[in-house]
């Protein structure tokens, strides 16, 4: 008998077929979990320090005062600070159903669902240290393993630039709905327009983009102060031709209650970013609605 022949078999391109059907698998894993969640929102920023936080926070707030069922997801892997802005204990764990494989979101204020890191860690100065495949392995569980039920908005808020977790959760999340944050001064525009970009050459819709951080009104003479040059967030919305969903001012109370966990918008229904952030949710509202 001859030899057997040998087929001639390319390892590189096989191992690459094999990882791209087990991400079909998971993305049609994931749409299947997040489809009885009407609207997925997902706010980035092209840089730290602009408030991206705060605006998921009180956005989330801000729509389950309405009535609305909201949930929220903390993407922000080895910075998860979502619960400590909500006043959620960090002791508090997801409970598991073995059975079907899925976890349970925490409830927060107003019974919105959340889902962060900072529930899985020993303690609140516990780092995680982990590497970019094990970081979209965990944004990969929270959204198809987590058990969201039926939603009226998801809010994800994601790391500051275009790091894994950004990438993957706007490769993973087809139907969502993208918001981006920066304050007026001029390298945080500068990041927020490249963050546009990004999402424009990923073909992601964008929902708009919202100046936080936008004045500071003088509680002496009541004045409104620009604490930078104004006009870059308008002009990178006119540029960009997306929708300048709001301007939120500098407020010191608003700070102060999300290091106390308490959203500002619960604590201070009355103060302007408050009346700012309902004009925002109701534009965000009409631009869903059409």
């Amino acid at each position: 008998m001859g030899e057997e022949e040998i087929p001639d078999i390319d390892l590189k391109k096989t191992v690459e077929e094999g990882k791209k059907e087990v991400m079909d698998l998971r993305m049609k894993e994931i749409e299947k979990n997040l489809k009885k969640i009407k609207h997925k929102i997902v706010i980035i920023s092209g840089k730290g320090g602009v408030g991206k936080t705060t605006v998921a926070v009180n956005l989330a707030m801000s729509l389950a005062s309405i009535g609305l069922r909201v949930g929220i997801i903390d993407v922000d892997i080895t910075g998860p600070n979502v619960i400590k802005m909500l006043g959620v204990n960090p002791e508090m764990k997801p409970r598991v159903d073995v059975e079907v494989k899925k976890f349970y979101p925490v409830n927060g204020p107003l019974n919105v669902k959340v889902v962060s890191m900072a529930f899985l860690t020993d303690s609140t100065d516990s780092p995680v240290i982990w590497r970019g495949p094990m970081k979209m392995g965990a944004v990969r569980q929270f959204l198809g393993d987590v058990f969201w039920g039926e939603l009226d908005y998801l809010i994800c808020d994601l790391p500051p630039g275009t790091s894994d977790e950004t990438l993957d959760i706007l490769q993973l999340i087809p139907d969502e709905n993208v918001i981006v944050v920066s304050t007026p001064q001029e390298v945080a525009v500068m990041d927020a327009r490249k963050t546009i970009k990004m999402a424009m050459i990923m073909k992601r819709k964008i929902l708009g983009i919202i100046e936080n951080m936008s004045g500071f009104k003088c509680p002496h003479c009541e004045k409104y102060i620009d604490l930078y040059p104004p006009g870059g967030v308008e002009k990178a919305s006119r540029d960009y031709n997306v929708e300048l969903l709001g301007k939120i001012p500098f407020e010191t109370e608003v700070s102060q209650q999300g290091d106390r966990g308490l959203p500002f918008v619960l604590k201070f229904p009355d103060s302007e970013s408050t009346k700012a952030f309902k004009a925002v949710v109701n534009k965000i509202q009409k631009l869903l609605g059409k």
